[in-house]
């Protein structure tokens, strides 16, 4: 089994079905040399020491190499190492000589898909299916090819057949309630979303809180997810404010001068601090699904401020603009998350693209990536704000006084809509549910612009579009300077 994340942030598992599972068995017919092998690949595999895994199997198919299975499991193991342009040729090899195994042949088109090559992947998926018709986690593995395709209904076909015959296998459930979120249909996204927290065993107080109204008691909006997923699910809290009685929220140690500032919330919990008191709980992701069941119900209006307090120490750096346009930018979000690969895009490009004339670019990026504005040229057009940036309230702070956000996907983003603040972003071909399917705006957050690709990889385009309407807007503000007090 491999495991990845999605975009939530849960861990959706995408088995390698049936006989990658065998084939991890301590017994794998092949003499007593090949199991040992195998049974100390297996252990290595589960404690997610791949390359060890990688290499022991290796030395079973050496001694056996006419055994489908062990070049099967590799494959799974090569994968599992992100390695999936090798484990294509294991899958092949497994298939030269067991070609009518679903497993291999469903394996084979995830590796191709994580390749992009996705109608061969999904001929793959089909094939798999054929063989075997009523494995629900081959019709599972279909709809992901379809989802990475952008072709969600079909998608949606796929996973109710996985359902059909597995009603209760909770990656399709989730994998479905994603498909809903990305069609816009909430009503029926929001049942399948509460699936992630199935095998949460924490100890919470109080009730699970359903949205009635609790005058006179005390509610906990729990932490889960990450950043943006807080930042984005924030808008509901004067919702819930106005239903009882004291409202405190748990969330992210970044993200506690914010969320303290707003009217609405009574008192805030650091993440990992042990719980207080509450007669009822309410993970922050489900508080959509309580007041969301539609696309036009979605409350849009900003909903965070800067505080003010923050403000005077970025003043200096942003006063170096001279009446230029004041745009921040992001290159990255978070490295260990495993789309952002896909989602992310190189400083070089953002400085292609928009070092115009009359733009003074900010770096916002925080992290590892910071020292990528070392390998920029002498005299670079770019101002780093990130040392000014402790929390997310600097950056809101920061983000007060700039002209204009432009990102790749990820937490700055929601907290820029949230703000108000005009925001651009660049998304990948498979974008975050959120932002639903080809749309150019955002219902959740108006004050954003989105700029997509069109197919995999095709980062030229956006960056085209992009730069080219950046150019427009500076050559507009340099004709006619926008009023901007700097506070």
């Amino acid at each position: 089994m491999i495991t990845i994340d999605d975009a939530s942030g849960m861990q959706q598992e995408i088995q390698e079905p049936v006989r990658a599972r065998d084939a991890l068995s301590d017994d794998c017919g092949g003499g007593s040399r090949v199991s040992e092998l195998m049974s100390r690949a297996r252990r290595h595999y589960l404690s997610k020491e791949y390359p060890k895994a990688v290499q022991l199997v290796g030395l079973a198919i050496a001694a056996s190499p006419a055994d489908a299975d062990l070049w099967n499991t590799r494959g799974v193991f090569l994968r599992a190492a992100g390695r999936s342009a090798e484990a294509v040729w294991d899958y092949r090899q497994a298939l030269a000589r067991q070609p009518e195994n679903a497993g291999t042949w469903s394996n084979l088109g995830n590796a191709l898909v994580d390749l992009k090559q996705l109608e061969t992947g999904m001929v793959c998926h089909k094939r798999a299916i054929s063989l075997q018709p009523e494995n629900a986690e081959l019709h599972r593995n279909l709809a992901h090819a379809l989802i990475v395709a952008n072709r969600h209904s079909e998608a949606l076909g796929s996973l109710k057949n996985a359902l059909r015959i597995e009603p209760a296998n909770i990656g399709a459930r989730f994998d479905r309630g994603l498909v809903y979120l990305h069609l816009g249909e909430y009503a029926k996204g929001w049942q399948d979303y509460e699936v992630r927290l199935h095998n949460s065993m924490r100890a919470l107080p109080g009730r699970r809180w359903q949205g009635q109204a609790y005058p006179g008691r005390t509610l906990l909006v729990t932490s889960e997810q990450g950043h943006g997923d807080a930042i984005w699910a924030a808008r509901y809290f004067r919702s819930v404010k106005a239903l009882g009685g004291k409202l405190l929220v748990e969330c992210h140690d970044g993200l506690v001068p914010l969320f303290s500032a707003m009217p609405e919330v009574d008192g805030v919990v650091s993440q990992g601090a042990p719980p207080p008191h509450a007669d009822y709980h309410c993970p922050i992701c489900s508080l959509a699904g309580i007041f969301t069941t539609k696309v036009d119900a979605i409350p849009a209006q900003p909903y965070l401020s800067a505080p003010v307090d923050r403000v005077a120490k970025f003043q200096p750096a942003l006063a170096k603009a001279n009446g230029a346009l004041r745009v921040g930018i992001v290159w990255s979000g978070n490295l260990e998350f495993v789309k952002n690969r896909d989602r992310a895009a190189p400083l070089t490009a953002f400085m292609q693209a928009f070092a115009h004339p009359n733009v003074q670019l900010y770096s916002l990026q925080k992290g590892l990536l910071e020292k990528d504005l070392a390998a920029l040229p002498e005299g670079a057009p770019i101002i780093d704000l990130a040392p000014l940036m402790n929390d997310f309230a600097d950056t809101a702070a920061a983000l007060s006084q700039l002209d204009l956000v432009i990102m790749t996907d990820s937490a700055i983003a929601h907290l820029s809509g949230a703000l108000g603040r005009p925001i651009w972003v660049l998304l990948s071909y498979e974008a975050f549910w959120l932002w639903l399917l080809e749309r150019e705006d955002s219902p959740w957050y108006p004050s954003m612009r989105i700029f997509r690709q069109k197919a995999w990889g095709d980062w030229g385009s956006v960056f085209d579009a992009a730069s080219s309407a950046l150019l427009e807007l500076a050559i507009s503000h340099q004709q006619a300077p926008a009023s901007r007090a700097d506070t």
